[in-house]
């Protein structure tokens, strides 16, 4: 009987764990980053959402292609850059396969920045326009 109480309590910590860790980790101050996928995306952009587009690869796959009407801020100048991202609309960060917008995004949700998206699987996932 001693063992079964160890059991139970073994799997509340572990169930607990995990679910901070996944739904703790995306969220700052009551707000959430959103993953949004390409169609997603591509709604957005045709409803002329008022968003603000941020890539943050390398300014030399930017230029080689990139979704209409983004900016180029690349990733390892976002913490200093960050500021040039306008608060008052929505913004999506689009990278490489996804990792690099969900650091950037969480740091733009630790600076009280809110409607904070993410591209799914980034430019390796995304079947739209591209600009160039």
């Amino acid at each position: 009987m001693k063992n079964i109480w160890g059991i139970i309590g073994l799997v509340v910590l572990i169930t607990t764990g995990v679910y901070w860790v996944n739904y703790s980790g995306n969220s700052t101050n009551g707000n959430i980053l959103h993953v949004v996928n390409p169609a997603e995306l591509t709604q957005m952009m045709n409803d002329q959402e008022d968003m603000t587009i941020v890539d943050l690869r390398e300014p030399k796959l930017f230029e080689e292609g990139r979704v209409p009407n983004a900016i180029n801020i690349p990733f390892a100048e976002i913490k200093t850059r960050y500021m040039d991202i306008p608060r008052d609309k929505k913004v999506v960060f689009v990278c490489h396969t996804g990792r690099m917008g969900t650091e950037s995004g969480s740091l733009l949700l630790e600076k009280g920045y809110q409607n904070v998206y993410n591209l799914n699987g980034g430019m390796a996932n995304w079947n739209g326009q591209i600009e160039k």
